[in-house]
């Protein structure tokens, strides 16, 4: 989907517990027919898009990331790509700063807000982003200057359809959805 959150920032206190969880979850993941309620990742589109994504766990080794994918059955017919979970990730690492459209996640860490905001806007895209915290200020500071079209608070991919959507940078061109989006798409005479 176009926003599958592919970066993660994790706080350093936090780093640990995280990727244990993360690990532990991706272990559990099924993999298979997107018309099945049980099924986690479906297939990738195509060929080629299979060969992108594949290009790309290449690239993120070969720049010193450290890969992580379960090991889990892929369906023998279609094109299948195990979860993966890319750690150690550098700021100007190509899994970082391009769009893979894959189940893929690479890691990095910050220590303070202004930091994890940098990193955050530091990538030509900027289509959506979420925050997760328990502290209500730290997501009112950070929604404010995160540049992303769609910014979620403690959950991630939540749509409302009476709300305009659309991105920054290379990942924007106007907005659709809601009442504004519409004016697009009207001829006032």
């Amino acid at each position: 989907m176009c926003c599958a959150g592919s970066r993660l920032y994790v706080e350093e206190s936090v780093y640990d517990e995280v990727v244990r969880k993360l690990k532990h979850r991706m272990k559990s993941l099924v993999v298979g027919d997107p018309l099945d309620k049980n099924t986690d990742i479906g297939a990738i589109n195509s060929k080629e898009q299979l060969g992108v994504i594949n290009k790309y766990l290449k690239i993120g080794q070969e720049e010193g990331a450290e890969m992580f994918q379960p090991a889990c059955d892929l369906p023998s017919k279609g094109y299948w790509c195990r979860p993966t979970l890319f750690l150690n990730v550098a700021q100007s690492a190509r899994i970082a700063q391009e769009e893979i459209f894959g189940p893929v996640l690479a890691i990095q860490t910050f220590r303070t807000v202004d930091e994890v905001i940098q990193k955050a806007n530091n990538t030509p895209y900027g289509l959506s982003a979420g925050v997760w915290t328990d502290k209500g200020s730290k997501i009112f500071n950070m929604t404010t200057k995160l540049r992303a079209g769609v910014i979620w608070a403690n959950t991630f991919n939540k749509f409302d359809p009476t709300s305009p959507f659309g991105g920054y940078k290379e990942s924007g061109y106007g907005r659709e959805g809601g009442v504004h989006g519409l004016g697009a798409y009207l001829n006032l005479n």
